[in-house]
């Protein structure tokens, strides 16, 4: 969610008088169009909701059961909203929205409360205004999976799809009696089922990466880290899939030989 709103003011210098460029006031009907849209999704009216999106944004998600399964893989429920702030681009309009929501944390599995102020953009198509939001994935998962291995328990609690990627959330805990060393984006893998393990995206851009699992983390016995693994996809399926996740490498504090953790195969049925 992002919550950068900026407003900018044009001058127009003419010797050394500056005259302000009029402000185009936002089309009531597009502000409309975004306030139905967050209240269809407050409702859980995720048809209604796919309705007003923009064709491209329809293309994206593909139906209405993958943009509803965001909201449901994580937990994410809109209490009350209101639209705090907005700016005209002509036929692209900017609505700030405040929600009030309650979304399921990742590292206690519990319903939490919070403020989320996100940019919604109305776009004008066939002299109608339409809705788009950003950086969305197209369909989630939460597959509650996990894997364990010396003392070392990966719990995957989403995967979420983007065009080229997907994202797997995890919790990586220490239940042994030892430290552990752990670098989840090493020499992590993902195998679809067809036996190519695919390794985990590990440059240092942010915050398309993790951080704290691009540098790694030692894990005293009773701690935890909470992150994200990507991985690069060739081409967006929307079918049936199984996929292994393999998390590694961690090695024990005093031991010589690294070890990886598996969680899955974790089928994952077309909404």
């Amino acid at each position: 969610m992002r919550a950068l709103f900026v407003a900018a003011l044009a001058l127009l210098v003419i010797g050394a008088t500056p005259v302000p460029t009029p402000r185009q006031s936002p089309d009531p009907a597009a502000i409309a169009a975004v306030s139905a849209y967050v209240a269809d999704v407050a409702r859980g009216d995720f048809s209604a909701a796919f309705g007003l999106l923009t064709a491209e944004q329809q293309r994206y998600f593909g139906n209405a059961n993958n943009l509803a399964s965001n909201s449901r893989a994580s937990g994410f429920v809109i209490r009350s909203y209101k639209v705090i702030g907005q700016l005209s681009h002509g036929d692209i309009v900017e609505a700030m929205v405040e929600q009030h929501a309650s979304f399921t944390d990742i590292s206690s599995g519990k319903a939490v409360p919070g403020v989320v102020r996100e940019p919604y953009f109305a776009l004008r198509e066939n002299g109608a205004w339409r809705v788009k939001e950003l950086y969305q994935p197209w369909k989630s998962y939460a597959p509650d999976a996990s894997g364990s291995m010396q003392g070392i328990e990966v719990a995957v609690k989403r995967v979420e799809f983007y065009d080229k990627r997907v994202r797997f959330d995890c919790t990586i805990r220490n239940t042994g009696r030892v430290g552990v060393q752990v670098l989840p984006l090493a020499k992590s893998t993902l195998d679809d089922g067809s036996g190519l393990k695919v390794p985990a995206m590990n440059d240092a851009t942010f915050p398309l990466n993790d951080m704290g699992f691009f540098e790694g983390m030692h894990l005293a016995p009773g701690q935890q880290a909470v992150g994200f693994i990507n991985f690069p996809l060739a081409q967006k399926t929307d079918a049936d899939q199984t996929l292994t996740l393999t998390v590694g490498p961690a090695i024990a504090d005093g031991a010589e030989q690294t070890f990886s953790i598996v969680v899955g195969p974790m089928h994952l049925a077309k909404l």
